[in-house]
């Protein structure tokens, strides 16, 4: 049914070309996920004959490391075992120090058959991993991240001028990369600031042709990883990744970590499990502005922080993309109805009001 959305995927977003290896994976959380890596392996196939599909069990959290079986997917059985005798792997897994020279190096003498392009169908995130970061950064694999991923998105919000999608997040991201702070409001309680002083401001364009290039599809954002202890103020959350809360809940934030959450909503319950598991996941993560004018729905995270007019803001891990928290969770959460500023010394700029992008 979407073959050539599919196609155009693997030729305009991510170029591939005859002989390049793809590997397309996803977890078995979701049944039509693993079907369309099924439709997705067919289409490939007739570009090149180096495709591998893989299936895993669902780690059923973003963030969180895919199981070593990916692993020995993507980069080999016996690279995988000199990482396990070395004590390496457990390490990188569970997110706790190790030397990531000594990971690269080991990947690199012992990986076979390393993938050109990756098609990451997960349900849950790999984006803020180890196994992405090694992938993009010291392999220069082009991985799109697809959590979440709805086919019907191809005829939304993968169906846009990718040209306009990739100029205004690349703008939008230079802006932030000059700011020092930003201030988030919106018309029903979200009032929070934070530094993002010495931080990069990262385009999510869509268009992921470059060697080591990664982002989400469907795309459009410009993301920054802001000052982990710099948050103050208030979040209120209207969504969960995936529906709309009966009540809304608000985190408060003071020295960049969630302090308090109010409000009666099960999701409330959820957070603080992950709060005492991993007590790193409180802290701010990531600030980003929506660029996709084909981008609508508010109930499925992917999309949704997307939303042209919406900005986000996430906890937890964001240490593959200049950041310096390791935790294994992210997840993000949309202000609807914005009014955005950024600003440095002698200046200020309003971002968004009101939901309304400005000139930049």
């Amino acid at each position: 049914m979407f073959d050539k959305q599919i196609e155009n995927l693997l030729r305009v977003n991510l170029g591939l070309k005859e002989g390049e290896k793809l590997l397309v994976f996803s977890d078995d959380y979701r049944k039509e996920l693993v079907e369309l890596t099924e439709d997705i392996e067919r289409v490939a196939r007739s570009i090149t004959d180096k495709v591998k599909r893989v299936i895993f069990p669902s780690t059923k959290r973003h963030g969180a490391e895919p199981p070593k079986f990916l692993w020995e997917e993507t980069f080999g059985k016996r690279a995988v075992e000199i990482l396990e005798e070395e004590g390496l792997l457990e390490k990188v897994l569970n997110k706790e120090p190790y030397d990531i020279n000594r990971v690269v190096k080991i990947l690199k003498d012992y990986g076979e058959g390393v993938p050109d392009v990756v098609i990451a169908l997960s349900h849950f995130s790999t984006t803020h991993t180890t196994y992405r970061k090694i992938l993009t950064e010291h392999f220069g694999t082009r991985y799109a991240s697809m959590p979440l991923f709805e086919p019907e998105m191809f005829l939304g919000p993968m169906d846009v001028d990718w040209d306009y999608v990739s100029k205004l997040s690349r703008d939008l991201a230079e802006v932030l990369t000059e700011g020092e702070y930003v201030e988030v409001k919106s018309p029903y309680g979200v009032n929070l600031e934070f530094s993002i002083e010495g931080r990069k401001g990262i385009p999510d364009t869509g268009i992921l042709t470059e060697r080591g290039a990664y982002g989400n599809l469907p795309a459009g954002e410009a993301f920054i990883a802001p000052i982990e202890e710099s948050a103050y103020g208030k979040l209120v959350i209207l969504y969960a990744p995936t529906r709309r809360l009966k009540h809304p809940i608000t985190l408060t934030f003071k020295d960049g970590a969630v302090e308090s959450i109010d409000g009666f909503e099960d999701y409330r319950y959820e957070l603080e499990k992950v709060f005492d598991e991993e007590p790193n996941a409180r802290f701010i993560a990531e600030f980003g502005v929506g660029t996709n004018p084909k981008a609508k729905r508010p109930d499925n995270l992917l999309e949704a922080e997307k939303i042209m007019g919406t900005v986000h803001v996430a906890i937890g891990d964001n240490h593959t993309f200049g950041g310096k928290n390791k935790v294994p969770f992210h997840t993000d959460y949309v202000v609807f109805e914005p009014t955005v500023v950024v600003g440095g010394r002698g200046w200020r700029k309003e971002l968004l009001v009101k939901g309304k992008l400005q000139r930049i």
